[in-house]
């Protein structure tokens, strides 16, 4: 199972994905059809949002935190991945961004 992937590929791979920013303290501009979740929730969480079959790639500012829940994730069966480099490497690669939405809860 893949461990990362890089933000041409995430842009390529379109709406087969699920995309989660996890970033603590986000601007105001996110990766296209991204759902917010706090990561760490998410990393504790019993259940979580998405089938266990989805393909889920986490971002964050620059790639630590995602790598950590998405391992997380994966020692727990989800196909997780993180965004190398974060929402940072999207930025300087110079892919859209949309306004950021709000974030949801676990529950």
């Amino acid at each position: 199972m893949q461990e990362s992937i890089d933000a041409s590929a995430l842009q390529a791979a379109g709406g087969s994905v699920t995309i989660v920013d996890i970033r603590r303290a986000p601007d105001d501009r996110q990766i296209p059809g991204s759902l917010r979740y706090d990561g760490e929730a998410l990393a504790d969480a019993a259940s979580l949002p998405f089938p266990a079959d989805a393909t889920v790639v986490l971002y964050c500012g620059s790639g630590n935190s995602c790598s950590r829940v998405a391992g997380v994730m994966r020692a727990r069966g989800y196909d997780a991945r993180a965004l190398e480099g974060g929402y940072a490497a999207w930025k300087e690669a110079g892919l859209p961004t949309e306004p950021i939405g709000a974030p949801l809860d676990l529950d």
